[in-house]
């Protein structure tokens, strides 16, 4: 299959454990295998995929929507992505968020049982807090409760 060629589907067969996939391509009746691997990075930056996969079952599928255009949708454009996804650096990001993500979480739940009665950022952004010049904007009082789930973390 050419690098330039429109593609009907993509398909992630995945594991039985659902941790790990093949990438499978799908144009004119002809079926390519391009990739496999862990399933994580590219569910990290695929919304649909993320959707199937909370549905549950053992595939997650990728078409163009009827009607549009999807000169986009090619070989050359999935590899590209494939290769984008499975740079050590991007796989590397992707850990350290989740894990970041996690952290925050904790800081959180912890920053819920000190003496301040808060469980979590929105109880932060309901409450305005008064400053030297007023009323601190709700969005810059969420940036200094993440501030300090940060620093206490």
């Amino acid at each position: 299959m050419k690098s330039s060629t429109r593609l009907d589907s993509a398909l992630f067969q995945l594991t039985p454990t659902r941790t790990r996939c093949d990438l499978v391509i799908s144009a004119n009746g002809k079926e390519e295998k391009i990739a496999s691997g862990l399933l994580n990075p590219f569910l990290a930056h695929l919304k649909s995929a993320q959707e199937q996969m909370a549905k549950g079952g053992y595939s997650i599928v990728l078409e163009p929507e009827p009607g549009s255009d999807s000169m986009w949708f090619t070989k050359g454009t999935v590899e590209r992505f494939v290769r984008f996804v499975s740079t050590p650096e991007i796989l590397e990001r992707v850990y350290t968020l989740e894990s970041e993500i996690l952290q925050i979480e904790e800081a959180i739940a912890i920053q819920g049982n000190n003496d301040m009665g808060m469980n979590t950022v929105e109880d932060y952004h309901a409450k305005p807090v008064e400053s030297i010049e007023g009323t601190v904007a709700r969005d810059e009082y969420v940036y200094v409760a993440l501030m300090f789930v940060f620093f206490v973390r």
